[in-house]
C-alpha cells in the first residue's frame, strides 16, 4: 500500500501522544529518580545521582524544544508551526498537547489533561526571583528575575554541549541580564556559562525537579485516562492459545499511515498496563521558592 502524503488529524494526535508518553517514560522512572516508598503524597522526589539529574535536565530540554525540520522543509508528520508572538511554551511539545485538548479526536475525557497542560504551561512561563545570583567568572552579582522555562532550557543545553555550541545560550544570557539591568558583552556571556550551570542546574533545577516530575507524571496519567474508554471500546480478542488471549484493537478508518497505526496501537496498549512510576504529589513546602 502506498503511504499517504498527508497525515490526518487523528494520525497526528496518535503520533503526538505516543511521543509525549515516550518522553515522559524516559524522564520519570526509577533509573532517574529514587523510589518513593510508602509515602506517595506530600513527598519530595530525589534524583538517583548528580548524573541522573543531568540526564533529566537534558531530556527535559528536548521536551521543551520546538519541533523542527531541515532546510525549510515542512515539519514532520504535517504538524503546524506555532503562530509568532505566542507564549514561550507554544514553542515546546506542550503546544501540540494544547491543540489536542482543544480538539480531541481519539478519546473524550480531555478535561483532566487540558487542566494539567495549562497548569504546567503557566508554571513554566512564570518568572522566578532569585536573590544574590553570583556570576563569579565576570564579577557580577544580581537579584535575578528569570522565567522558569529559560533557566531550564539554559541548564539543559549547558549540560549537553560544549561552549562551541552554546552561542544561542550566550545570547539568551545577555538578554536576561539586560532585562535585569546588567549589560555584558559576548565574551563575558561565554565566561559566565559555568556560573549559569551552577545556579540554573545545581540550584534551581535541582530544587524544582520533583515538581516538574509531578507535572510530567500527571500528564502521563491524564493521557492514560483520556484513551482508556476508547481502548476498551476498540479491544477485540482474535484467538485464545493455551489459555492466553490474542488481541488487537479496531483500527479507525482515518488511520492509514503505518507509523501512525503503530503509535495508535501502542496508545491503546497503555490502558492495559500501569505506568512505570506511581502517582504522587509533591509537598507544598517544596514549591514555595523560585
Amino acid at each position: 500500500m502506498v503511504e499517504p502524503r498527508e497525515y490526518s488529524e487523528i494520525e497526528q494526535e496518535a503520533i503526538v501522544l505516543g511521543a509525549v508518553l515516550s518522553m515522559v517514560d524516559d524522564m520519570v522512572n526509577h533509573a532517574i529518580f529514587c523510589p518513593l516508598g510508602e509515602k506517595r503524597h506530600d513527598t519530595n522526589l530525589l534524583p538517583q545521582s548528580s548524573g541522573s539529574l543531568r540526564q533529566f535536565g537534558t531530556l527535559l530540554r528536548d521536551f521543551l524544544s520546538p519541533v523542527t525540520s531541515k532546510g525549510g522543509s515542512p515539519l514532520p508528520f504535517g504538524l503546524p508551526k506555532p503562530a509568532p508572538g505566542e507564549s514561550k511554551t507554544d514553542y515546546t511539545t506542550l503546544y501540540y498537547l494544547k491543540r489536542i485538548c482543544m480538539k480531541p479526536l481519539i478519546g473524550t475525557k480531555i478535561n483532566h489533561l487540558s487542566r494539567i497542560v495549562e497548569e504546567f504551561s503557566g508554571w513554566l512561563d512564570t518568572y522566578a526571583f532569585v536573590e544574590n545570583v553570583r556570576f563569579g567568572h565576570i564579577e557580577k552579582e544580581v537579584d535575578l528575575r528569570i522565567r522558569r522555562i529559560d533557566f531550564i532550557r539554559m541548564s539543559g543545553d549547558i549540560g549537553k554541549h560544549n561552549f562551541l555550541r552554546l552561542g544561542g545560550q550566550a545570547h539568551t544570557l545577555r538578554r536576561i541580564l539586560a532585562e535585569n539591568h546588567v549589560e555584558i558583552d559576548e565574551g563575558d556571556a561565554y565566561l559566565a556559562l559555568p556560573d549559569c550551570w551552577d545556579w540554573f542546574h545545581t540550584h534551581l533545577l535541582a530544587y524544582h525537579a520533583s515538581t516538574i516530575a509531578e507535572f510530567l507524571n500527571n500528564i502521563r496519567y491524564a493521557i492514560r485516562l483520556y484513551i482508556h474508554p476508547e481502548a476498551m471500546r476498540r479491544f477485540r480478542v482474535t484467538a485464545i492459545v493455551d489459555g492466553l488471549e490474542l488481541y488487537t484493537f479496531e483500527r479507525p478508518d482515518e488511520i492509514v499511515n503505518k507509523f501512525a497505526w503503530a503509535q495508535f496501537f501502542e496508545l491503546m496498549q497503555t490502558s492495559r498496563k500501569l505506568p512505570n512510576f506511581p502517582h504522587f504529589t509533591v509537598a507544598q513546602t517544596m514549591k514555595m521558592r523560585f
